[in-house]
């Protein structure tokens, strides 16, 4: 799989191609029609948690986990732009952490100004396990802290705007990933754009994030 275009969460179903490497997700809590395209993640999603059924999907989590059928947990997280409450998030995100830590796998995380209680849920859990925060947007600072506690940032299209051309230059390659998440541009035009960046070659760029994807999926 070494010099492949990895995608690392994706929403989009795309024909396969010799060079590019997508991993779907599949959010078990909407109503959706759920495709289980290999190679998968999968989770209960803050945005689709249901007043009447806030667990609904977990078993289904729990089933593809026993099956060895997914390779992360997620997304899942934390949003606080969004009318659940709270502290529905929380627990909802609190089990998966928790069939993460039991079927040891990595986490894809969601979170919408909440870094500090999804932190916190991390640690109680004493979750030791890979995290990935997906389509990060925040500033270098922000970017730097979690950095420095080895979690790992995913950037998508956001980037190609300009503004988060500092958080994404302090973020050191073995600690990076991109990804299309719901967009519909092509992952090539996102890794173009990170090699111009940090003055590096197509081909360093690729084999790291490839490095990177085997450390924490593998």
């Amino acid at each position: 799989m070494a010099q492949l275009y990895i995608d690392i969460h994706t929403h989009q179903h795309r024909p396969p191609e010799a060079d590019l490497f997508c991993v779907y997700n599949n959010i078990l809590n909407s109503d959706q029609d759920h495709s289980f395209f290999s190679p998968l993640t999968a989770g209960l999603h803050p945005w689709h948690i249901a007043a009447e059924d806030p667990f609904k999907g977990l078993p289904l989590l729990e089933e593809l986990l026993q099956d060895q059928e997914i390779l992360a947990v997620g997304e899942c997280g934390i949003d606080k732009i969004i009318p659940v409450p709270i502290q529905v998030q929380q627990d909802v995100f609190q089990k998966q952490v928790r069939l993460a830590k039991e079927y040891a796998k990595p986490l894809i995380i969601h979170c919408v100004r909440a870094f500090e209680e999804v932190q916190y849920i991390l640690k109680e859990e004493q979750f030791a396990g890979k995290s990935i925060f997906h389509g990060f947007n925040k500033n270098k600072q922000l970017a730097e802290q979690l950095l420095k506690k080895g979690y790992y940032l995913s950037f998508g299209a956001s980037i190609l705007t300009g503004k988060h051309d500092e958080a994404l230059a302090s973020a050191p390659l073995d600690q990076l990933f991109l990804e299309t998440d719901d967009a519909t541009l092509d992952i090539r035009t996102l890794y173009a754009y990170v090699a111009q960046l940090k003055k590096i070659s197509l081909e360093e760029l690729k084999n790291t994030v490839f490095n990177n994807y085997q450390l924490v999926f593998g």
